[in-house]
């Protein structure tokens, strides 16, 4: 199997666990939680999951292949605090536009940003927009929106500026993460980067949390344990094996062919929520899913152009001092 395949197969199975994330937030708010409480548990035990398996070994880089910190060009760890930050942003984001927004709505504006980060991959030159690139994009998009609007069926929308303007707000920080992510810190290994995304989110939501009155909503599963099986499910099924998962297939298939991919998590999540939430699936949201995986089949199909494949990321590192690269 070759790298890009392996690449194809590691998003898609990170947009799969991703997916969850629809059942576990309306059962969460149901419950009486509100999106910043959800959010920093959440990435409070993806992170607590991502140090154990660092500690047993698990996405740890050889000792010959380390790169002390103090190595790391300062440039990287710009761009780190850079994804840090976009991460945060689009999953808070996400999170507030369910609060305003029908789900389904909320994923139908958020995912505009394959079409973000093709169209800045394409005008800045770090990987071409070729003919089979643009086919696989439409596929997406088009696969996606089925899948979204079959969930929309015979249900009442909820609409409203707030929720539309924090949409897209996630939309572009996904954007942003995902090209940074591309070799913006190539450096620090993706099990790195994402226990470093996982306790910055943890801490920002938390303060966030305590500062604008949820705090009876972050304590809540100190007064109800029924809360931590979900609450634990969600950081390590939903926040910390899939983060790192993206991450790594986004070093090895670029920026582009992940953000079209990552759209197969609607389709899952609309199986998902008929299993678990009893919501009829409908034979468009099928012809959505099918539409994704003929986008995956091409982009598969389709070799990386030479003159994209060692693009760095938005802010790209000086000549005369190169990235080190890691195994992760």
């Amino acid at each position: 199997m070759n790298d890009q395949l392996k690449g194809i197969i590691i998003v898609l199975a990170a947009a799969a666990l991703f997916s969850t994330l629809g059942v576990l937030t309306n059962v969460a708010f149901e419950s009486g939680m509100s999106p910043v409480a959800f959010a920093a548990w959440r990435e409070t035990f993806g992170a607590l999951a991502m140090i154990i398996l660092l500690l047993f070994g698990v996405g740890r880089p050889a000792l010959q292949d380390r790169v002390p910190f103090s190595q790391i060009p300062k440039t990287q760890l710009r761009n780190l605090c850079i994804g840090a930050l976009a991460f945060m942003r689009y999953s808070l984001a996400i999170f507030y536009a369910f609060v305003h927004l029908t789900v389904a709505l909320a994923y139908l504006l958020f995912y505009i940003n394959p079409a973000i980060v093709t169209l800045i991959s394409s005008i800045t030159g770090r990987e071409k927009l070729t003919k089979a690139k643009f086919i696989a994009l439409l596929l997406a998009l088009g696969g996606s929106t089925m899948a979204i609007l079959g969930q929309m069926t015979g249900e009442a929308v909820r609409f409203d500026w707030i929720g539309i303007v924090l949409a897209l707000v996630a939309a572009v920080g996904m954007s942003v993460y995902i090209l940074v992510g591309r070799s913006g810190y190539s450096s620090v290994p993706a099990s790195y980067a994402t226990t470093i995304f996982l306790i910055a989110g943890a801490l920002a939501f938390a303060i966030i949390g305590f500062s604008f009155g949820d705090k009876d909503a972050i304590l809540l599963p100190f007064q109800d344990a029924s809360h931590w099986p979900l609450l634990m499910f969600a950081g390590v099924i939903a926040a910390a094996i899939p983060t790192m998962m993206l991450l790594t297939g986004i070093r090895m298939i670029g920026a582009t062919r992940s953000s079209m991919l990552q759209i197969f998590e609607p389709v899952v999540g609309s199986v998902l929520a008929a299993i678990f939430l009893a919501q009829q699936l409908y034979f468009i949201q099928i012809v959505g899913g099918v539409l994704i995986l003929c986008a995956a089949y091409i982009l598969q199909r389709s070799p990386e152009p030479a003159a994209g494949a060692a693009e760095e990321s938005a802010v790209d590192l000086p000549a005369s001092n190169p990235p080190i690269v890691t195994k992760s």
